[in-house]
């Protein structure tokens, strides 16, 4: 009498295609999900990285009756701080409020008058054996608050030891935004190089006033994200936003940035094509610079990768998430026309001046 033989249970290769194409159908539905809430994530620690350097201005200010200036230089018989009197930036100035203390001790060592002066902002590999140890230990550690997550590092650093996400306001200025107050330029803007403003500086209001916002660092030389289009000379944001490519408004057409110069990479330079945006152009907007390279008037916007806008911190402390469709005003204007008064640049404009006089207030 012969056995019957029990075949073990088990899938068919059909069903096993099955499986696998439902579970390829449901990876694909919940991975945006899944992006979705990591963008969230990073947007978060974007926003505290935001409200630390807002609060930190505000803690240097209660420590020194004064902000900060966006950079500092030596002039004339001043020698400043660094080897070459070049612009060290405000980051320096507000390390010992963001628990960085010994970093700023250690760079304030090395500093002019006490010592030998700082190295160049940019420099990453060149002078004697202690300032290449100086550099590696300082200028070429990237500092985790200076930098938004959702942003990409440059591809090029070889001038770009230090990156950083967080610039200050400017104001809705072009044409003096690079200048010293002793150049009898003041800029409209509540930073400005070796300008330490008071809080009564600010008469419309600290709530009313921007201090500080996000910029992208990475992307090509010619996206609009991280990318400047050089040599506009023309006061108007309307000029700028000419050079947007009409076939492709993610692109910047003319001369654009070097690579080795991306405009988050040197967060020690305080000028401000590295430091600094205007409320001109509106957020998320194209950036340009007067001349072509990185020491002259720049009217650059924030930027960020987060849907729709930027995050900025006010002066009173308090992160506000800005549309980049915001009211901006006549686009025409030239910046010259106005160095005084009401804003021409609309809503946008008016939180960036520092004195305009406007009644705007933030868009609820």
């Amino acid at each position: 009498m012969g056995r019957t033989v029990r075949r073990k249970p088990g899938f068919t290769l059909v069903e096993l295609l099955v499986v696998i194409a439902i579970i390829g159908i449901l990876v694909g539905l919940l991975l945006p999900a899944v992006q979705a809430a990591r963008e969230a994530a990073r947007r978060m620690q974007c926003s505290n990285n935001v409200k630390q350097m807002s609060l930190a201005m505000l803690n240097y200010e209660s420590t020194y009756s004064t902000l900060p200036s966006m950079g500092y230089r030596g002039e004339g018989d001043q020698p400043g701080i660094g080897t070459g009197n070049y612009a060290i930036a405000y980051t320096l100035a507000v390390m010992p409020f963001i628990e960085q203390g010994p970093r700023y001790n250690g760079i304030m060592s090395r500093a002019k008058p006490s010592g030998p002066g700082l190295p160049s902002p940019w420099a990453t590999g060149s002078g004697d054996a202690q300032e290449l140890a100086f550099i590696n230990e300082y200028w070429k550690q990237d500092v985790a608050g200076f930098i938004c997550p959702s942003d990409s590092p440059p591809g090029n650093r070889g001038e770009s030891p230090t990156l950083l996400n967080y610039k200050v306001c400017v104001g809705d200025d072009y044409h003096q935004n690079h200048f010293i107050p002793s150049q009898n330029r003041d800029n409209r803007g509540v930073f400005q190089m070796n300008r330490w403003l008071k809080i009564g500086g600010i008469p419309d209001g600290l709530s009313n006033t921007i201090l500080v916002s996000e910029r992208v660092a990475g992307g090509g030389r010619d996206d609009i994200m991280g990318g400047v289009a050089l040599n506009q000379q023309a006061w108007n944001p309307a000029a700028c936003l000419a050079r947007l490519d009409p076939n492709n408004p993610r692109k910047l057409t003319g001369d654009t940035r070097a690579d080795f110069r991306p405009t988050g990479g040197r967060a020690m330079d305080g000028r401000p094509y590295f430091v600094g945006f205007a409320t001109m152009l509106p957020p998320n907007g194209p950036s340009c610079h007067w001349g072509g390279v990185d020491g002259n008037e720049d009217q650059s916007p924030p930027s960020s990768f987060h849907t729709g806008g930027v995050q900025v911190g006010m002066g009173d402390g308090s992160v506000q998430f800005i549309s980049q469709s915001i009211d901006t005003g006549n686009q025409a204007a030239d910046s010259l026309a106005t160095p005084s008064g009401m804003s021409d640049y609309g809503v946008w404009g008016a939180l960036g001046s520092k004195n305009g006089g406007e009644a705007a207030q933030l868009p609820q």
